[in-house]
């Protein structure tokens, strides 16, 4: 539940303050109406500002992976507002941007990142072929209704626009103080220290007064695991700079024999591997070293890993691995490395990492979440996670029986 007053100052302030967004101006939001982004930023935000605002519906690789560039021109507008996913469908189909070129986008001032943690390849990407525009990540949650974190496009108390840094929301907005607590609920001060995300109270307007008819719910589930602050859910770490870095959810960071690893830190440097357009990263339980590492990875081009022979698979596969150990450390050895053609996701584009999990722990039963995009993903994973396992489990077997039965010379 929000109330009508908070939301419209939020909303009315973000357009002008983040996006840059007045009257008479054209902005497109590439989202699911129904999404709180669609509540937020395609009818209430720009409405509010009295500019024009752009209703898609579809994939944006439909009917090419130019429809969104398209649009653009079409319509002269001046910012884009999209999610991460929307942005690798197109780069795994135009990696090279030939579709960029075909269009007019000149008019475009900046491109908005929203709805999952986007990873550095990315907006490398978008600052490939958009090198005029500013390229801005940011982090909020339907709970908030508004960006927590982002750059500001329009902001005067800063006199330049601030530095894009990928893989970071960039600063606080005004209105949220946020830190970084660890299990005991004790603030983190020293820099690019992982830990939970909370948000100090009181919370700025157009935050949730409480759950529909469950105030204790409202309670049990954001206040009271971290009283006097609002629990977000999420891991992550504010850098020297104070520029907040969101790496995975609280629930996805992987406890490898004792330590803690991030499964966006490790997606993020499987990305950066030329091959590679997006992935995931889920932990698979071991009873020696607790939480394995276990990449599901998407390789460029339409086909992906089908049209590469055993060879050229099995070399990607021992490159990931070493990139991952190289730039990491040890400690994170990837335990395996799935090539899929698409990863299980809600219709926001947040990948469904708990789902994988299960699928990659073996479990038969899974319930198909209510929230997912394209259903026929979860046997796509299932398929593969069953051959991996299955492949697992004979190297397991042979290794024993070579132990049991040692060969002397």
């Amino acid at each position: 539940m929000r109330d009508t007053g908070g939301t419209v100052v939020a909303l009315n302030w973000t357009m002008a303050n983040v996006f840059d967004i007045s009257r008479g101006d054209v902005w497109f939001s590439g989202s699911d109406i129904g999404w709180v982004v669609g509540h937020s930023f395609i009818v209430y935000g720009p409405l509010i500002r009295g500019a024009t605002t752009i209703l898609f519906e579809g994939k944006p690789v439909i009917p090419n992976a130019g429809i969104l560039w398209k649009t653009v021109e079409a319509y002269k507008v001046k910012a884009l507002y999209v999610a991460p996913t929307a942005v690798r469908i197109v780069k795994k189909e135009d990696y090279d941007g030939e579709y960029v070129k075909k269009y007019d986008v000149s008019s475009l001032k900046s491109f908005h990142l929203v709805g999952e943690r986007c990873d550095p390849d990315t907006i490398w990407w978008v600052h490939q072929h958009f090198p005029h525009v500013i390229v801005n990540d940011n982090w909020w949650q339907t709970e908030t209704g508004w960006p927590i974190a982002s750059n500001f496009t329009n902001l005067t108390d800063f006199k330049q626009i601030l530095p894009t840094l990928p893989g970071s929301v960039t600063l606080p907005v005004p209105g949220y103080d946020v830190q970084i607590v660890d299990d005991h609920n004790e603030v983190i001060t020293i820099p690019n220290s992982l830990g939970r995300v909370v948000i100090k109270l009181p919370m700025p307007p157009s935050f949730m007064l409480t759950l529909w008819g469950n105030d204790e719910a409202f309670i049990k589930k954001y206040l009271s695991d971290t009283p006097g602050y609002y629990t977000t859910g999420d891991a992550g770490l504010l850098d020297e700079r104070n520029y907040l870095h969101i790496m995975t959810r609280v629930d996805d960071v992987i406890n490898t024999a004792g330590h803690r690893l991030s499964t966006g830190r490790l997606e993020e440097v499987i990305n950066e591997h030329p091959s590679v357009v997006e992935s995931a990263v889920v932990g698979h339980f071991d009873e020696i070293r607790g939480d394995c590492p276990v990449a599901f990875v998407i390789l460029k081009g339409k086909d992906g890993a089908d049209s590469l022979d055993a060879a050229a698979i099995e070399k990607l596969i021992r490159e990931i691995i070493e990139k991952v150990r190289h730039d990491v450390g040890p400690i994170a050895r990837l335990e395996g490395v799935i090539f899929v053609q698409r990863l299980p996701k809600t219709r926001s584009g947040k990948i469904l990492r708990g789902t994988i999990r299960k699928l990659v722990d073996g479990e038969t039963e899974i319930k198909m979440p209510a929230t997912i995009d394209d259903p026929a993903t979860i046997d796509h994973i299932r398929t593969l996670t069953t051959e991996w396992l299955d492949a697992k489990k004979k190297k397991a077997l042979a290794l024993a029986a070579k132990q049991a039965n040692p060969q002397h010379h």
